[in-house]
């Protein structure tokens, strides 16, 4: 709800359990007067405002005539340089004259109807304020849009830039947002990491001085992640105030976390200005892509279902809203690029007998790829591999009951590729030079149009070549040698932009023409999960590492901004390929289960135990499949501080849920687990069971004689037949409790082995060791 009080001259910004408010003061600036907590009815808006009597020392007043007034010393709704605010600014422009100065000041402020950016991803919208601020000297406006969305307490801004002059003027720095706020002792907490270790939660206590996040990478990254939280020190999941925010893009980004001397907090975020020059013609606009930003005093994980309900309802394209995605296999670590289509349909057949639904065929299909040095560019079918084509195989994998996918990754180039054969001058890099290569490739210039318009035509061509029903769309170096061979030597400073806004043209295109192929997004892992791909793209690979204890770590910090039907989650084979590490199988099954789930493995050659194991678990997924991918997600006990896990995701209605219970290292001698379950209807009778749960006997070493009825002789001929086949059942949990019981005086769980004996009420929970457990609103 948008309200203005024509008296005040001030805005108000209400969500359900929020309000944000903007003052145009006696200079017409926009100041920054609160955010946080709902106030229905705010009172005295100078009594809250903050304000200096007198002119500080060495500061600097705004004129002659506002002595004490200092830009520097307010919070600001937008910020400039050059007028004495010292903090990072939310614009730098360079005038026609050569002045970097600026000074934009309220002109006027409206409300439209479904305003809409082209070529950028955003938030579907209803009714936005825009706000015109104009420096008559410059002769340049900014509308700042304000879109509030009040179930989900989100407000989602960004800004325009219009020229009015009759000559260009240089966009040296365009951020999207600008915000000021009194630090409360904020720990900023970000997602930081790197390839096979993405978006670890990192929380930071601010301190004077900026903190700054970024990519100049060409992509988001796995670095930083455009997303972070303020929140006060003693802010947990469940209490506390939060603030989050977010960029909806996905290249070059930077966001500013400052804290001036006198403890004033500024945050902003947007566009990289770091290589960042946009020459913007008279009569030009440009426009900044959306943040979305929301508060909580409910704690984290309100904030995260924030993010969750807006991205999942606004953001995520409406042919795959709240659709359930396929269980899908992917041949990448079953074969990589050691594969033809006897292997293939091996491991289809399999997946079949398993239950799984969709086959992707991965990297390795095309050209005369057999190793990453070549035929990035080339989409057509290596004929060796696929003798009767990705039609041919397609249509097998259909007869034996399985959708069929491929992997793709259009932006790259390889050298020896007869695309780059033919046209070199499409690839990036600068000319005369001996280019940087990532994987051995190079990236197509998607600033050019040509390009655009080959990738249209070529990837068209290869989608409506055989049933595709989903692509993997992959992304697997980063940025160097940035230049373009379409563009002129004074737009190269666009080029990382127009870069990201080809990409966006091409994806507009294809997922517009195709609609029912299901596109997952892909960069090397997680080097681009971001909600602009989502726009496109409705689930992202998450990171090429598959181990299931790293993937805790990983799967949590995703979980703080993205919704579970977002996040694309393999169960891989016996030892982890990143880490080597070996964690059990349905460990790796109850860590996957939380999103969507595959399996990457050789299925072809699993074990009669490993078979039955894997039908078991795509029977439960199946079953919980809608609730684990669009339930609300709660994270219960935190796997960063503590030796354990505990995840949940609960129905709309609180009559069902499952709760994932995830074990670091063995204890010996621990103490019982009890667990606080939140939110379910408090006066409703609860079924509480664990999913059942099968172990290899080969877990019990030497102690097997004491587990089983018969004896038998370690690792001898017979303990292997039978630990390939037999399923040894762990414990069996049911218990039968009121909501406010598992929330007031929780839920403990069996103890665990202890060395002392073992039965079905012990819980046999080794190294990596996990339970899930189903909670249902009916009497067991």
């Amino acid at each position: 709800m948008l309200q203005f009080n024509e008296e005040e001259k001030s805005f108000y910004l209400h969500t359900e359990h929020s309000t944000y408010v903007i003052l145009i003061n006696e200079f017409k600036h926009l100041e920054h007067v609160y955010y946080g907590g709902k106030i229905t009815n705010f009172k005295n808006i100078n009594e809250v405002r903050t304000k200096y009597e007198f002119e500080l020392g060495s500061s600097t007043s705004y004129s002659k005539d506002a002595k004490g007034y200092s830009l520097n010393t307010k919070l600001l709704e937008f910020s400039t340089y050059g007028k004495g605010d010292y903090r990072e600014p939310t614009v730098h422009i360079e005038l026609p004259s050569g002045s970097r100065t600026t000074d934009f000041v309220y002109q006027s402020h409206t409300i439209l109807k479904n305003v809409s950016f082209p070529k950028m991803p955003q938030v579907i919208k209803e009714e936005t304020l825009v706000i015109t601020l104009f420096d008559s000297h410059a002769n340049v406006s900014i509308k700042l849009f304000y879109t509030i969305f009040e179930k989900e307490d989100i407000i989602v801004r960004n800004l325009e830039i219009i020229n009015h002059n009759q000559e260009e003027i240089m966009i040296d720095k365009a951020l999207s947002f600008n915000l000021d706020l009194l630090n409360q002792n904020y720990i900023l907490s970000k997602l930081d990491g790197a390839w096979i270790r993405e978006r670890h939660i990192n929380d930071v206590l601010l301190t004077k001085g900026t903190v700054r996040i970024d990519s100049k990478k060409g992509v988001s990254s796995s670095d930083h992640n455009p997303f972070f939280m303020l929140k006060e020190q003693s802010t947990k999941e469940d209490y506390g105030k939060a603030y989050g925010f977010t960029l909806i893009y996905s290249g070059n980004f930077e966001a500013n976390i400052e804290t001036s001397p006198h403890d004033f907090l500024r945050v902003n975020m947007g566009i990289n200005s770091f290589d960042f020059r946009y020459p913007l013609q008279a009569n030009e606009t440009f426009v900044t892509p959306e943040v979305i930003m929301t508060f909580s005093n409910k704690g984290l994980n309100q904030l995260s279902q924030n993010f969750h309900q807006l991205i999942n309802e606004f953001i995520i394209n409406e042919n795959q809203q709240f659709k359930d995605r396929p269980i899908l296999v992917n041949n990448w670590e079953a074969t990589y690029f050691d594969f033809n289509e006897k292997k293939l349909l091996a491991i289809a057949k399999k997946a079949k007998k398993l239950g799984i639904e969709l086959f992707c065929l991965d990297d390795g299909w095309f050209g005369k790829r057999n190793d990453d040095f070549s035929s990035l560019g080339d989409w057509y079918y290596n004929q060796k591999k696929l003798p009767r084509g990705v039609k041919g195989l397609c249509h097998k994998i259909n007869k034996l009951g399985l959708d069929f996918g491929i992997w793709v990754e259009p932006e790259m180039i390889s050298i020896d590729s007869d695309l780059y054969r033919a046209h070199p001058d499409w690839a990036v890099f600068i000319p005369n030079t001996d280019p940087a290569l990532g994987r051995n490739q190079l990236i197509l210039d998607l600033t050019n149009p040509f390009v655009i318009q080959y990738l249209k035509d070529t990837l068209s061509e290869l989608f409506q070549s055989a049933n595709i029903k989903y692509v993997k769309w992959d992304m697997n170096r980063n940025f160097s040698d940035v230049f373009s061979q379409s563009l002129k030597i004074k737009d190269q400073g666009k080029f990382h932009h127009l870069y990201v806004l080809g990409l966006y043209d091409l994806l507009e295109y294809l997922t517009t023409t195709f609609p029912n192929i299901l596109f997952e997004s892909c960069s090397s892992g997680g080097n681009r999960f971001d909600v602009g791909m989502l726009y496109y793209m409705p689930q992202t690979w998450t990171s090429d590492n598959t181990d299931a204890y790293e993937r805790l770590f990983i799967q949590e910090g995703t979980s703080l901004i993205y919704p579970l039907s977002t996040i694309s989650n393999h169960v891989s084979g016996e030892r982890s390929h990143q880490v080597m590490r070996h964690t059990p199988l349905e460990t790796r099954f109850n860590v996957a289960s939380f999103g969507v789930l595959g399996y990457e493995m050789d299925l072809s050659i699993l074990t009669p135990f490993e078979e039955k194991i894997i039908q078991k678990q795509i029977e439960f997924y199946k079953e919980y499949r809608h609730l684990l991918q669009y339930g609300t997600f709660k994270r219960l006990k935190s796997v960063y501080d503590s030796n354990y896990s505990i995840w949940m995701v609960i129905s709309e209605d609180k009559k069902e849920a499952i709760l994932g219970f995830y074990q670091k290292l063995a204890i010996p001698n621990p103490t019982i687990d009890s667990i606080r379950i939140p939110t379910l209807n408090p006066e409703n009778m609860y079924c509480i069971k664990n999913r059942t749960q099968y172990t290899n006997i080969r877990t019990f070493g030497s102690l097997v004689n004491e587990a089983l009825p018969i004896k038998l002789k370690v690792n001898h001929f017979l303990h292997n037949v039978i630990a390939n086949r037999y399923l040894f059942k762990l414990d069996e949990f049911k218990k039968e409790l009121t909501g406010a019981q598992l929330e007031e005086a929780n839920l403990l769980l069996h103890h665990q082995f202890t060395g002392t004996g073992y039965n079905d009420s012990v819980m046999l929970l080794e190294d990596f060791g996990s339970r899930l457990f189903i909670i249902k609103e009916e009497n067991c």
